[in-house]
């Protein structure tokens, strides 16, 4: 036996049958996506050239101050896994580690704007803030997500934490266009509180008894990587490589595409917005459909569709010749972006117990960090070499073709709806 037994035929029917969309829960946690939204766009819009400016046209080392996010991440996701693990079999649930991170992050939000006239350490030095905020309640949230909602609908709850992720992202690039940055950081700010008092009086974590949770270490994350390495459940390893790869696509634009279409377009960095705003409007119109036709058809099959349907649209978008033929094709790739995006996870967590979630969110986080922590400095070097960023959609595309392969990988069956372990027969 395993940590990652499932439950028998007999108990996924009778779960099947009683399961409702918890539709109030779904819009709640779907906020978590909101910050998202909120925060992520307006530092990839205007942090870059903020960071160019004070480094010259050192894309490596502008890499690497980027990548401050994704360090964070791997020093503090493993951290923080485990502890809502511990937390949530004392009785002190995940959710306290979820609105401190949004604390922190609103701080950092505020102070970043200011920061940046004091020269490049004080704008590190509010970058480390807000990311610490960030990426102390990244795998809390994952796990919290999955404990709130069936199996049968973590597709949708994460299609509505996408969705409204895209649509912060819209409203809030948007502002940084008509505002400038300053308003727009400050708006943020008070965003990310609101998001924080919403959950604090809308959550209410489900009641769990003692259990192994209470014995969770972080050498617990160890084993937890290395089952996945060798395969111990199936399609965990394919999927996370996909995962990693989903994330190296992404990271690639929201880092570099600002400074590809200044170079490539000829354009402000300020009008550059417009290709974040394109690639948010498609979020918006890909991510709730993404997460009914993963109901539908299956996870596997949603992420192969969506992973197909990128890398053809990225590829196009490397023969564009201006910044408004690029704009549909953006949303289209964006669009079907969110079909892996919305059914990785879930797939992923799946054959997870309760106890253990916080832990495997931390190691699903930790695949996605590894993508960015590498790809940014691994871009930067790329372009070095190119002497620029003309090429950095045919990279991209190159990422989703692995991806699509990496997911033929995953047996049909594995990590599907209502076949983890906390499927069980209940009452309605």
């Amino acid at each position: 036996m395993t940590a990652f037994d499932v439950s028998s035929t007999t108990e996924l029917a009778s779960a099947r049958r009683v399961a409702r969309a918890p539709y109030a829960a779904l819009a709640l946690i779907g906020l978590g996506g909101l910050f998202s939204g909120v925060t992520g766009p307006l530092i990839s819009a205007f942090v870059p050239p903020l960071v160019r400016d004070m480094l010259g046209d050192h894309r490596t080392a502008i890499g690497a101050v980027m990548a401050i996010d994704n360090v964070l991440l791997l020093l503090l996701v493993p951290w923080a896994g485990p502890v809502s693990d511990r937390a949530t079999a004392r009785g002190r649930g995940r959710l306290p580690l979820v609105l401190g991170g949004f604390v922190l992050s609103s701080l950092g939000m505020a102070l970043l704007p200011a920061s940046a006239a004091l020269g490049l350490a004080v704008l590190i030095g509010a970058l480390i803030l807000l990311h610490t905020g960030i990426n102390i309640q990244r795998s809390p949230f994952q796990a919290l997500m999955v404990d709130l909602v069936p199996s049968r609908y973590r597709s949708l709850a994460t299609a509505s934490v996408t969705f409204q992720m895209c649509v912060g992202a819209i409203a809030f690039l948007m502002l940084g266009r008509m505002l400038g940055m300053r308003p727009a950081y400050l708006i943020a700010a008070g965003t990310v509180l609101a998001v924080a008092a919403a959950f604090a009086l809308g959550v209410r974590e489900p009641r769990t008894s003692d259990s192994l949770s209470a014995e969770v270490t972080f050498r617990s994350l160890a084993d937890a990587a290395w089952s996945a390495i060798r395969g111990v459940v199936p399609g965990m390893r394919p999927v996370f490589l996909a995962s990693l790869l989903l994330q190296l696509t992404f990271q690639t634009f929201t880092t570099w595409y600002a400074l590809h279409a200044t170079e490539r377009f000829g354009v402000r960095p300020e009008d550059a917005t417009i290709g974040f705003i394109a690639w948010a409007l498609g979020g918006v119109i890909g991510a709730l459909p993404a997460g009914f036709v993963g109901v539908r058809i299956g996870r596997r099959n949603a992420m192969l569709v969506g992973f197909g349907i990128m890398a053809a649209a990225l590829t196009a978008l490397d023969r564009v010749t201006s910044i408004n033929a690029a704009v549909p094709l953006l949303a289209l790739a964006s669009a079907s972006w969110t079909f892996p995006m919305v059914n990785a996870y879930p797939l992923f967590v799946e054959p997870v117990p309760r106890e253990r979630r916080g832990v495997l969110a931390s190691l699903f986080l930790l695949c996605n960090a590894l993508g960015g922590a590498v790809g940014d400095p691994m871009n930067g070097r790329i372009f070095d070499i190119l002497n620029g960023y003309r090429a950095m959609f045919i990279v991209m595309a190159c990422y989703t073709g692995l991806a699509f392969v990496a997911v033929l990988f995953v047996p049909r069956g594995a990590g599907e709806a209502d076949t983890g372990p906390d499927t069980t027969p209940s009452t309605p």
